[in-house]
């Protein structure tokens, strides 16, 4: 018994202490294979590279505020009841990302300002004031000659006093011509308006 033990140890011993055959892969090396992906993969760094700086361009557009001389009111949103969070001097550089539709355009910052008081080239002069793009200048409640004057573009009867009648008739204004739709006249329907 100890001989067939011992035995079959030995025999097991040798078999693990045997070389292992290694079965490697054979590579086949085509040098114009290699040549050819090389020379694609340069020219499609040079190519991304040299869109870069164009995407960035279609991005964002550099723009100057254009004002009459006061600042432009920097808002939260894009809209003449969201909060003011600053007031950019007249002639001051803007990244402008996107202009939304109802007259504002997106900064890099993410905040608003009005569309119309951004130009290509810079302003001149700067006057204190309340700004442009500023509050709403006439809501229900309001009375005057600027009353007058809104309800007679607008074709209403002229009482002088912003009621719902006027609301109602600005809101439809508003409406057709793209504007943000509050009922309440500011600079940007004021200027639709052609007042």
């Amino acid at each position: 018994m100890e001989y067939l033990a011992y035995s079959v140890m030995a025999d097991a011993n040798q078999r693990a202490t045997a070389e292992p055959e290694l079965k490697l892969r054979k590579i086949n090396f085509k040098f114009h294979k290699v040549i050819k992906s090389a020379c694609l993969a340069f020219a499609s760094v040079g190519m991304l590279l040299a869109s870069l700086p164009q995407a960035q361009a279609a991005v964002s557009a550099i723009g100057y505020v254009r004002t009459n001389g006061s600042c432009l009111r920097v808002r939260s949103a894009p809209s003449l009841n969201a909060p003011v969070l600053g007031c950019l001097r007249n002639g001051s550089r803007l990244a402008i990302v996107v202009d939304t539709p109802n007259g504002f355009s997106r900064l890099s910052s993410g905040n608003y300002v009005a569309t119309r008081y951004v130009g290509i080239r810079p302003g001149q002069g700067n006057t204190p004031g309340l700004g442009v793009g500023g509050p709403v200048t006439l809501a229900v409640g309001s009375q005057g000659t600027s009353v007058i004057q809104v309800q007679r573009a607008l074709g209403v009867p002229t009482t002088g006093f912003y009621g719902s009648i006027t609301a109602r008739a600005v809101r439809n204004f508003q409406l057709n011509n793209g504007l943000l739709v509050d009922g309440k006249v500011g600079p940007q329907t004021r200027v639709a308006l052609g007042l």
